[in-house]
């Protein structure tokens, strides 16, 4: 369960991040983008519970009042004193110029129900009321064209003129007009029964002052509402409308930005979840070829291009986060597989094929190299003949003639031989495969080590089979023979342990008959032939029993540096009276510097004064016996090298026990001086080499060199 949950964690982690930053990227965006048509007070206009308090209902009754006061001039009512959710009315001179006098009435008076701003312009002047309240509109006077601040005639600075945008003497009231003479005010007026204008109030003189006199009306609704005949998101409604959006809209890019960062910060926190999921990924993604990577990145570029073009749109805008989150795995496999992007890709496989990797025998190279070869071309034929079958189909298109199900049964029949050439291709790999495998199959089992034999399904499966009972049944041998040479041993070792107490007794009570002093010469003579004969075998016994512990493993060692060049001048020097009485001819060449080695001293020194002892006795007399040692790539190389007196047999192994070079010999040897020193040199860790070249023999003793240096020898000096 846990197990699970960590795998959960890394799936979420990575949802996360691509959602927070796909919701950051877009909320984002679209913040910077209506931070340009969005000021933050308009913001904080539309979170205000009265639309009659923003900046918008301000300027729209700015509006409404110009218009109104152009419409005096021009006679004609503009479409924006249309909203039916603004009351208004002009009042000339006792006379109704524009407007109910009913509404006139309720409005001069703030009774008009579902109104509660009002507005009366008279002199220059404006007065507002809302909730029955008179508002300040004018502060200190001056106009600053400040948030809160109403664009309304009467302030000092704003007089009627400047905030018609009309030319002209604010002292004498005689303006100067930009435009056209003005039509009859009347003619679009809203005619009020028995309140109908005169001649005299209607004309006006161009030198008059058209304003002088008139008083405006305006009353807005309180909470407005929609109506059929007016514009959806024009006027007061529009106003509430839009406050109303810009909210939602604020709200909901707010939002969604928030919790993109909140997203994005869940999957900073788990982030070593991610990072493993990442990773996960990249091992996916990194066993898919290079080619194919390129050829999905390249049928998704122009489809990007046209998403983002076309973002606005839903689907488009799905596509385009869809290629975008597929964009951050291309990413996340470069960085993963940086290092190995060239090397899975189909044209890296295929050499690699070609090579032969990973196939360890020269026969499974040459098949696959065959075998891909003619699927190469198999697979070119193959797209050939859909390039010809995809024309024949297009003719048939066009001409609508000959058989149409034949180009479809050819592709259908092309499809099924492709499989069944995958399949084939996939049989010979395996095979190939086995070939290798049965190859190590049989190599663990000529080395004496147990191989895993194929499957049973493979191709080769009783091929390998068989190989695994040889090997079982060579294994068996082989430990039938370790079985009989230890008991061998044993044997050996325990004959030797019952001979050494009768031989004691019998060295024993020969000695005592050499100390009798009556014997006769003859008896006497056959008392020291008695006494050698148990000697020699006693040393036999000893070597037996020295070859037997070595062979067993048993052999205990002392450990200890020697200088390899003063062992053998020492061991030459107790051995001087044999070779003096020899008659053979040393030649020594020992460094006189000291060759440092580590190993077992006493068993050492028995090494080479077998290997003497056997130069001595089976050398040619009069000849020359060779000793040499040197140093040679960090090991110590000892060499005894001697004619022999007779003729050397060929394709002996004179290391073996119980060995001589000639069988019929009675010379008293035991067969055991080489075996005993190809044990001891073993034992310490080194080797004992022996060849004969004619009558030439050669002893080589190898040990490797200790990187300790030992001090020079006081006897080399001499």
């Amino acid at each position: 369960m846990d197990t699970k949950w960590k795998k959960s964690k890394g799936v979420l982690s990575v949802l996360f991040l691509l959602v927070g930053l796909t919701l950051m990227v877009i909320f984002g965006g679209l913040t910077i983008l209506y931070a340009g048509y969005l000021s933050p007070r308009e913001v904080v206009d539309a979170f205000r519970g009265d639309y009659q308090d923003t900046r918008q209902f301000r300027r729209e009754i700015s509006y409404a009042l110009r218009t109104a006061l152009e419409t005096q001039v021009s006679g004609e009512v503009s479409s924006a004193l249309d909203d039916q959710n603004l009351c208004w009315g002009m009042w000339k001179n006792g006379s109704v110029l524009y407007g109910d006098l009913s509404d006139m009435q309720a409005m001069s008076r703030h009774e008009k129900a579902g109104y509660n701003f009002y507005l009366q312009y008279q002199n220059g002047k404006v007065t507002i009321w809302k909730d029955g309240e008179e508002v300040d509109i004018y502060g200190d006077g001056v106009f600053r064209e400040q948030w809160d601040q109403w664009e309304l005639p009467g302030y000092e600075n704003l007089d009627l003129f400047s905030y018609l945008g009309w030319i002209g003497d604010s002292e004498s009231k005689h303006p100067i007009r930009t435009t056209t003479a003005a039509a009859d005010p009347v003619s679009s007026a809203t005619p009020v029964p028995d309140e109908t204008t005169t001649d005299e109030n209607a004309a006006q003189s161009d030198t008059e002052n058209p304003w002088e006199g008139v008083t405006i009306y305006l009353a807005a609704a309180e909470t407005p509402i929609p109506y059929t005949n007016s514009s959806y998101y024009s006027g007061l409604y529009g106003i509430v409308e839009n406050l109303r959006f810009t909210r939602e809209a604020v709200c909901l890019v707010g939002g969604c930005l928030l919790l993109g960062v909140a997203l994005v910060v869940w999957a900073i926190l788990w982030r070593r979840w991610l990072v493993l999921a990442f990773q996960a990924a990249g091992k996916v993604t990194g066993k898919v070829w290079l080619e194919v990577k390129l050829a999905v990145l390249a049928a998704l570029a122009g489809p990007l291009v046209l998403s983002i073009a076309y973002a606005s749109e839903p689907v488009f805008l799905t596509f385009a986060i869809g290629i975008s989150w597929l964009l951050i795995f291309y990413l996340n496999d470069l960085i993963c597989n940086r290092g190995k992007l060239c090397r899975v890709s189909f044209c890296a496989c295929l050499a690699g094929i070609l090579r032969g990797d990973g196939l360890e025998l020269p026969l499974q190279k040459k098949l696959l190299r065959g075998a891909v070869a003619a699927y190469v071309a198999a697979l070119v034929l193959a797209a050939g003949a859909a390039v010809l079958d995809m024309q024949f189909f297009l003719y048939w298109m066009r001409c609508q003639s000959g058989l149409p199900w034949l180009p479809l049964l050819i592709g259908v029949f092309g499809l099924v031989l492709l499989a069944l050439l995958f399949r084939h291709w996939k049989d010979e790999k395996a095979l190939i495969e086995d070939l290798g495998t049965l190859s190590r199959q049989v190599e663990e089992a000529r080395q004496g080590r147990e191989a895993q034999p194929l499957d049973s399904v493979r191709p080769l499966a009783p091929l390998s089979q068989g190989v695994a009972e040889m090997g079982d049944g060579l294994q068996q041998a082989v430990e039938e023979r370790t079985r009989s040479e230890r008991m061998k041993v044993e044997l050996i070792t325990n004959v030797s342990h019952d001979l050494k107490t009768p031989l004691t007794s019998i060295l024993s009570y020969a000695e005592l008959l050499r100390e009798e002093e009556a014997l006769p010469d003859h008896v006497r003579d056959y008392v020291q032939i008695l006494n050698d004969k148990a000697q020699r075998l006693k040393t036999m016994v000893q070597e037996v029993f020295d070859v037997s512990k070595a062979a067993s493993g048993n052999l205990k060692l002392q450990w200890e540096e020697l200088d390899l060049s003063k062992l053998l001048r020492q061991t030459l020097a107790d051995q001087a009276d044999p070779i003096a009485e020899s008659g053979l001819q040393f030649r020594v060449d020992l460094p006189e510097t000291p060759v440092p080695v580590r190993a077992d001293g006493d068993r050492l020194y028995r090494v080479f004064q077998n290997l003497i002892h056997n130069a001595l006795q089976y050398a040619l007399p009069g000849s020359r016996v060779y000793v040499r040692l040197t140093e040679e790539e960090g090991r110590a190389v000892a060499r005894v090298q001697n004619t022999s007196k007779e003729e050397l047999p060929h394709g002996v192994d004179f290391t073996e026990r119980f060995v001589r070079g000639d069988e019929s010999r009675t010379d008293g040897g035991s067969g055991l001086g080489l075996a005993i020193a190809l044990s001891f040199t073993q034992a310490c860790g080194g080797e004992l080499t022996v060849r004969t070249d004619a009558d030439l023999f050669t002893a080589q003793v190898t040990l490797p060199l200790n990187t300790a240096q030992l001090p020079a020898s006081p006897d080399s000096a001499d």
